[in-house]
């Protein structure tokens, strides 16, 4: 190393020291002080040891002792949902660090843990192709990425199954964690999603991956596109899913 990139070394190793020192790092799921990185050891242990059950009627995510979710009456074109937690903190901390606050750095952990469910699912882990619900273009321009995308590309690592990209997203839909009733929600996002010209599928079993589920109306309309152009089921996958208490 020369004399000058010594120094430049020793100067960056001194600005994170300082900034650790006055800005000490906090865990993005609990905001518990760390050592380093991003998140603590509790927090990550969570996410790889928790998951949520599967209702035995519909296939949404439900609480592992209540095995119907309390929406089974609402249209689902998604055979099956797992999820690794409820849409509480810490999952839905690290979920909106991730989102909002730029922190990419999670995807490995938080792909990681969705990866995990995917081999430990039966049905899941026959899959044929991965595939991440988009994002519009003007807000993939704002933000600079898909977070669902990157977690969608870190299961694809981790588990072998082919990534792929069949979908458009046509409408710049609102939040649908903003809006509380199930009709407002289903209208939001109607035609909001096209399958790219061309893709067409024999039946294959595809994972769509998001990063939380509210009711089901996003990922489910996604889903119907794929079932459109072929595809013989698509299962989901989520970090966090908001529950129905029954």
């Amino acid at each position: 190393m020369s004399l000058d990139g010594s120094i430049l070394s020793r100067l960056k190793f001194f600005l994170q020291a300082l900034s650790d020192f006055v800005f000490p790092p906090v865990c993005c799921g609990c905001d518990e002080e760390i050592e380093s990185g991003l998140i603590c050891d509790s927090c990550r242990l969570l996410l790889f040891t928790s998951e949520l059950g599967v209702c035995q009627r519909c296939g949404r995510p439900c609480l592992p002792d209540e095995p119907i979710c309390g929406l089974c009456g609402q249209e689902f074109f998604l055979s099956r949902v797992r999820a690794v937690g409820p849409y509480q903190p810490p999952f839905s901390s690290l979920i909106q660090r991730l989102k909002y606050e730029g922190k990419t750095g999670l995807v490995p952990v938080l792909g990681g843990a969705l990866a995990l469910l995917v081999r430990q699912d039966s049905e899941l882990s026959r899959a044929d192709g991965v595939c991440a619900v988009p994002l519009h273009p003007a807000r993939l321009r704002e933000r600079g990425y898909n977070q669902a995308y990157l977690l969608a590309q870190e299961v694809a690592a981790v588990t072998g199954v082919t990534l792929l990209d069949p979908l458009v997203r046509r409408k710049n839909t609102r939040s649908q964690i903003e809006m509380k009733d199930e009709t407002a929600r289903k209208r939001n996002v109607e035609d909001a999603f096209a399958v790219k010209p061309g893709v067409r599928f024999q039946g294959e079993r595809l994972i769509l991956v998001d990063d939380v589920m509210t009711t089901g109306a996003t990922i489910s309309a996604a889903a119907g596109r794929l079932l459109e152009a072929g595809a013989g089921a698509v299962m989901g996958l989520v970090l966090a899913a908001a529950l129905v208490r029954k």
